[in-house]
């Protein structure tokens, strides 16, 4: 890195994973009320550390990333606060926000993402797009279009993630990982992944935990534009 981490970026890292392995325990161990209510710390945890590991006056790549994480947070608060029928369209409709935010972020780096410097690699991205709505759609019904629009925007945003370099990109696949664990059990009868909410929760924090720790490395490296100037990381493929 550029810079070391700040005292305070410190602490509220070792924040953010003592909350996630609290969580994860929880999962772990079918506590459900502990596993609801530290999964509402989680992104506000995530997001402290960007913020106190960024320089101020913030980017444009800080600050749609924390937007990114300010509607992630709303996507695992506010379902657990509506009514059952509406969880899931109001998970769905939070996250898909929170793509368009980390879309937007990560887009004035296409020129150094797959998309222009490994073109074969987009396609394992755009299989795994094809098989879920392939799995999907028999049993979305009418939640087809809105699954198929955050599918798409789920995936623009892990190719995105190549043009920051390799840590993003493995953000961005595993990001992309859980939620199709998500997809498949919502909308596969035959899916039956066993401690399905636990491989969810861990590709979810990881992959997210990931994107930030590579916006913060692009902020300290390349100051207060990180997205006019090249990165160090060069792309990889997905894993």
């Amino acid at each position: 890195m550029g810079r070391s981490l700040s005292t305070a970026a410190r602490i509220w890292a070792a924040v953010a994973v003592v909350l996630v392995l609290v969580h994860l325990t929880a999962e772990a161990t079918g506590a459900q009320d502990l596993s609801t209510v530290s999964q509402w710390t989680l992104m506000p945890a995530l997001a402290a550390v960007v913020v106190s590991a960024t320089r101020t006056p913030r980017g444009r790549l800080v600050r749609w990333v924390l937007v990114a994480l300010g509607f992630s947070w709303l996507g695992d608060l506010v379902p657990s606060l509506v009514a059952d029928d509406l969880s899931f369209l109001v998970m769905v409709g939070f996250f898909l926000l929170a793509q368009v935010a980390y879309v937007v972020a990560f887009a004035p780096a296409v020129r150094r993402s797959v998309l222009h410097r490994r073109r074969l690699l987009v396609l394992p991205y755009a299989a795994v797009l094809v098989t879920l709505v392939v799995l999907c759609a028999p049993h979305a019904g009418s939640l087809l279009v809105p699954v198929c629009v955050y599918g798409v925007m789920l995936t623009a945003m892990a190719v995105l993630a190549t043009g920051l370099g390799r840590v993003a990109a493995v953000g961005g696949a595993v990001f992309l990982v859980s939620d199709a664990l998500i997809a498949l059990e919502a909308f596969v009868p035959s899916w039956d992944l066993a401690g399905q909410g636990f491989w969810v929760m861990l590709t979810y924090t990881v992959g997210q935990g990931l994107l930030a720790a590579a916006v913060v490395r692009h902020d300290a490296t390349e100051g207060r534009a990180p997205e006019q100037q090249p990165s160090g990381d060069d792309v990889v493929a997905p894993v």
